[in-house]
């Protein structure tokens, strides 16, 4: 036999979204789920990257899962100028990855489930 232990995953880990959440979400909308969709700024336009957090909330992740899946598919940037087509992926368990093929250039944006926790 080998002289090194044999590694168990254990196998009985409770899946991440069935744990108990140990952050407390804190202010007047705390706890709220809502859509985030983030995209590049045109060009070399400051700031680099923009982060949109959609109107409106949801009493469940699942409910605003379904949202953020619909925004993937509709929403509209300001970039590309002249879309062609669009391919919308699952990013994990939260968010979806949607690429846009514009006239000339390849764009992506990210649109993701969020929750807000509080103001700082």
């Amino acid at each position: 036999m080998s002289q090194y232990e044999v590694y168990d995953a254990g196998g009985d880990e409770v899946p991440w979204e069935l744990r108990e959440d140990p952050v407390a979400p804190r202010g007047t909308d705390a706890g709220a789920w809502m859509v985030a969709v983030e995209y590049s700024n045109k060009g070399q336009a400051k700031p680099p990257t923009i982060v949109n957090v959609l109107g409106g909330s949801y009493p469940t992740r699942e409910e605003a899962l379904v949202a953020a899946q619909k925004e993937a598919f509709a929403y509209d940037p300001p970039d590309p100028f002249s879309p062609q087509g669009r391919q919308v992926y699952r990013d994990g368990p939260d968010g979806f990855l949607t690429i846009i093929q514009g006239a000339m250039t390849t764009f992506h944006l990210s649109v993701r489930v969020v929750q807000h926790l509080g103001d700082a």
